[in-house]
């Protein structure tokens, strides 16, 4: 009895961890200071991505489980390609969804944030030899044919 007891305590005391969940997909969000356009972009993990003179590399992008805390975090690196030719690090390091301004891209001419993230889905299949196979499938949304990154404007 006494061991159960403690047993229960025990668990009870321990802290709750969240379970990072990686995705293949980081949803971010860009204005453009100087005309005012607001962008929503698609940006995969492990490419690049381009917003007026910015270059965007989502190096990793995870979620939480539903029954969590919403959150969504993503490794980011940022350059800008400058009018004389040179390359400038604007940004490298975490950016949160719930929390932008934790860390945030400073910038006079662009705001760059996380929305989510996401990734294609997966379809498990079974054959007769009952061994399971995974396969993406992508969506209409996500079918690509001139292989430019989408941009989608919210005007």
């Amino acid at each position: 009895m006494k061991k159960s007891l403690f047993a229960i305590c025990l668990l009870m005391g321990m802290p709750a961890y969240s379970v990072e969940i990686p995705m293949t997909i980081a949803v971010l969000r860009g204005v453009d200071k100087i005309t005012g356009r607001v962008s929503t972009m698609q940006a995969p993990v492990g490419q690049r991505i381009n917003f007026g003179h910015l270059t965007i590399d989502v190096e990793k992008c995870y979620t939480r489980s539903p029954e969590e805390t919403p959150e969504n975090s993503a490794f980011l690196s940022i350059t800008e390609q400058k009018s004389n030719g040179a390359v400038a690090e604007v940004f490298t390091g975490w950016m949160f969804s719930s929390n932008p301004a934790l860390s945030s891209m400073e910038h006079a001419g662009y705001d760059i944030w996380v929305i989510g993230c996401k990734s294609n889905p997966v379809v498990s299949v079974t054959s007769s030899s009952e061994t399971n196979v995974s396969v993406e499938v992508p969506t209409d949304d996500q079918v690509d044919n001139t292989n430019d990154t989408e941009i989608v404007s919210d005007d």
